[in-house]
């Protein structure tokens, strides 16, 4: 491990809370502000909702490095490494150096604003449960960028993503950071490229503030591993594909949302900008890394995995059918609940038959893998069933309805049931902020050293 990548981590300030938009926003205009022979800032754009979308260049070198955060709203450990370097970017000189950095604090504040109620603690599943907000695919910056593939077109790129184009066209990037995190399970990484100098750190970096790896089953099926824990970007493409060998019916059928920043770059004939995602979880378990062989198949695990999602869908539908005709109220959480149910729903064949015909389904499961499907799947699905609760309870701000009442108690208790299940069967911890924005900004810096990002024109 490179010591000058720990020196420049240690200066991470030792933060105990996330910031809100309006703090996220006014320490970037401050940047601006106090240092305009180093930094400006511009609006590139309005959210839905109608609040500034903006972007913060600090330096004039040739290399420009484009980094975005919250493009999901519940996704704010970006959003802190940009707090942090709107400093560090003025005090360091060498950081600077041979670099443009354009820096966007939050690409969704309207979604951002929608967790804010988790940002400050207690750092608990069922608390972040609570509060949490992820918009539909649709309504996904990351998601939701123009695309055209075989029988599927998206063209609806919303305003935020919007935004992030036009950014994106203006800057020009040799280097996207695209500042995302997971809830729960171990870190991994998505890169466009290989960069075999960077792994080296990136499994390193975790090991030291003691973070586990993602060894489990990857995020999504069609994953291309290009290390252990570090995978290719996916397309949408590759998404479709995949429903389409394994799915059951016309695959444009299961596809929601658009394309992601990464396809974009392509669109625009950036061939060669290197990429890169670091996915952190705020609550990990030792399981999620354990790679001790199990007595029960890679297949037998990942078919259990689709049953107990099936018997999650059922009893969202069974809830979703009681209050239905009740709700007069559009809300985000209830458009999301029922965009993902139903995402769910059209998935569950694909991954069934995936699992049954799929190369490498005979071999041993890993406590790793079935820790994935079994324990961490539920507390994701647990994430999207509590979004009902906060569509039932703005229906109930409107007025008394007792069956919506009798819906909500069902529910919680679907809810309680769900997160008991994730705490009985992973011994689960939160993670430092600090240790978290650490691991996020070393990437970034192995990522630099390795050489692989184009330097700009002199």
């Amino acid at each position: 491990m490179d010591m000058d990548f720990e020196r420049a981590m240690a200066r991470v300030p030792d933060y105990q809370r996330f910031l809100t938009v309006d703090e996220m926003l006014e320490r970037a205009r401050s940047t601006a502000a106090f240092h305009p022979e180093l930094a400006s800032i511009e609006v590139v754009g309005h959210s839905t909702d109608g609040e500034p979308i903006e972007m913060v260049r600090i330096g004039d070198g040739p290399q420009r490095m484009l980094l975005f955060a919250c493009p999901h709203p519940n996704e704010p450990i970006g959003a802190m490494l940009i707090q942090f370097l709107l400093d560090e970017l003025i005090a360091d000189e060498d950081l600077r150096a041979g670099r443009s950095w354009y820096l966007m604090p939050c690409v969704d504040p309207d979604g951002t604003r929608l967790n804010e109620g988790w940002f400050a603690g207690p750092f608990t599943i069922r608390n972040y449960a609570r509060h949490f907000y992820r918009p539909r695919s649709e309504e996904q910056v990351e998601w939701s960028f123009p695309v055209r593939y075989k029988n599927y077109t998206f063209d609806a790129p919303i305003p935020e993503t919007q935004a992030l184009m036009k950014a994106m066209e203006r800057v020009r990037p040799h280097f996207v950071y695209s500042l995302h995190n997971a809830g729960f399970g171990g870190v991994y990484y998505y890169l466009s490229r290989d960069v075999p100098e960077a792994y080296p750190a990136f499994h390193a970096i975790p090991k030291g503030r003691d973070l586990f790896l993602s060894l489990g089953e990857a995020e999504m099926p069609w994953a291309v591993e290009f290390h252990p824990a570090v995978f290719k970007f996916s397309t949408l493409a590759e998404a479709y594909d995949h429903h389409e060998r394994y799915g059951e019916g016309p695959p444009e059928e299961k596809m929601q949302g658009g394309a992601s920043s990464f396809d974009y770059l392509g669109q625009l004939g950036l061939k060669d900008t290197v990429a890169l995602i670091t996915e952190l979880p705020y609550f990990q378990a030792p399981q999620i890394e354990d790679q001790t062989a199990l007595a029960v198949t890679r297949r037998d695990v990942i078919l259990e995995g689709v049953a107990r999602t099936r018997e999650t869908v059922d009893a969202l539908d069974t809830v979703l059918n009681r209050i239905h005709g009740r709700m007069s109220r559009d809300t985000r959480f209830y458009r999301t609940v029922l965009s993902f149910a139903r995402y769910f729903r059209d998935h569950l064949d694909s991954k069934r038959r995936w699992a049954e015909t799929a190369e490498g389904m005979d071999a041993p499961a890993t406590v790793a893998q079935q820790a994935d499907e079994l324990h961490v799947g539920t507390f994701y699905r647990l994430l999207i069933a509590s979004m009902l609760r906060r569509a039932i309870d703005a229906q109930l701000a409107e007025g008394p309805d007792q069956e919506l009442v009798d819906a909500r108690a069902e529910l919680e208790a679907h809810l309680d049931r769900w997160a008991a299940q994730v705490e009985r069967n992973l011994d689960s911890s939160p993670i430092p902020i600090k240790s978290l924005v650490e691991v996020q900004y070393g990437a970034m810096l192995a990522v630099l050293a390795s050489g692989r990002v184009p330097a700009g024109d002199a």
